[in-house]
């Protein structure tokens, strides 16, 4: 089922959690709603759920405007960041619970939960309590307690934030699998951008309650819109230089980082991720490598440009230490440069 989004606004007086957000979700689509707290996400996601009533807008579920329509008629499976199971309850009465409450059989509840059960590969706990599971295996029965009354919309409310690093990971390609499986279309709110880009079709980056790109994880990594989303996507994080263009030649102090680049003169500021720096034996600049850190593959290297601290990535085989010189040009095509407005002008 496709989700339309029209002009949606919250409003808490004269502060706006949402701002006017228009969306496209494609039926069967898991979209992440990314952003750092108070970004308005969760609130766009409660009133997807119909738990918080919008100021103005609308939304729709296909063709129907369910804008004003109750959560229970909404026909949305949804699952919170401290998954609510019932601790007195076993995971079978957990899961068949809103099934009984829809007057469904006893009988078939019971198969029902079985069978999604399995999907979600949990049938082996059916009898036991949540005090008795992991908190991956709490988090696979809150998704098959809402995916069993088969809802059209799935909605995921910061669902791994209570996981350790190794189990959110392994819960996360679990998700994707049973998403994809149901073909369910799916909004999942996250704060995580690793989280956010593993898994999502689509990516919605907020800040203070405004959509500041909608696109494809990675078309979004490679050409943020604007510093903000630069920012916020990429591990390590991109680093921002403020820079000057002369006669078509980027500038960082008396550093050079491109030539025949076809901007105004001017200054600006360039955008360089870690992993666009490349070690070269020959013509590049070289630095002093101030700081090393193994991150397993890679090799996170600090140095300075023109009174800014920056990171560089490099394959953790080379033999660099701490103080070595090192020769480092900028990939073409990965030095962004913004404008004074913050926005993306080009890749050079």
């Amino acid at each position: 089922m496709d989700i339309r989004i029209e002009n949606l606004t919250k409003a808490y007086g004269d502060f706006k959690a949402v701002n006017n957000m228009s969306l496209t979700i494609e039926d069967g689509k898991l979209v992440g709603l990314l952003g750092p707290s108070g970004c308005g996400k969760s609130t766009t996601l409660f009133m997807l759920a119909g738990l918080t009533e919008a100021t103005s807008g609308k939304i729709f579920f296909g063709d129907k405007d369910v804008t004003k329509i109750a959560p229970e008629d909404r026909e949305i499976g949804l699952v919170f960041q401290n998954y609510a199971l019932y601790p007195h309850m076993t995971v079978e009465d957990n899961i068949t619970f809103p099934l009984i409450n829809r007057k469904v059989k006893k009988q078939l509840a019971r198969e029902m939960a079985y069978e999604i059960a399995k999907l979600v590969q949990i049938e082996h706990l059916m009898k036991r309590r949540p005090s008795a599971l992991s908190g991956g295996q709490q988090q696979r029965v809150a998704i098959a307690r809402a995916l069993v009354k088969k809802p059209e919309v799935l909605l995921l409310d910061e669902p791994l934030s209570n996981l350790d690093a190794k189990l959110r990971v392994e819960t996360r390609e679990e998700i994707r699998r049973i998403q994809q499986e149901v073909g369910i279309t799916t909004i999942f709110v996250t704060h995580d951008q690793e989280e956010a880009m593993s898994i999502s079709d689509k990516i919605a980056v907020m800040k203070e309650g405004v959509v500041q790109q909608y696109e494809v994880p990675q078309t979004m990594y490679l050409n943020p819109i604007n510093k903000f989303v630069g920012s916020f996507l990429g591990t390590p994080e991109i680093n921002l230089i403020d820079v000057e263009i002369k006669s078509g030649r980027v500038m960082a102090g008396n550093i050079c980082l491109r030539e025949g680049v076809s901007l105004g003169d001017g200054k600006y500021t360039a955008g360089i991720r870690p992993e666009s720096f490349k070690i070269v034996e020959e013509e590049g600049n070289v630095f002093k490598a101030e700081a090393i850190r193994m991150t397993g593959r890679d090799l996170l290297i600090r140095f300075d440009l023109a009174g800014t601290q920056m990171r560089a990535l490099a394959h953790s085989e080379l033999q660099i230490e701490t103080g070595d010189d090192i020769r480092l040009n900028v990939r073409y095509d990965q030095l962004m440069i913004f404008g004074s407005d913050d926005k993306l002008i080009g890749k050079f």
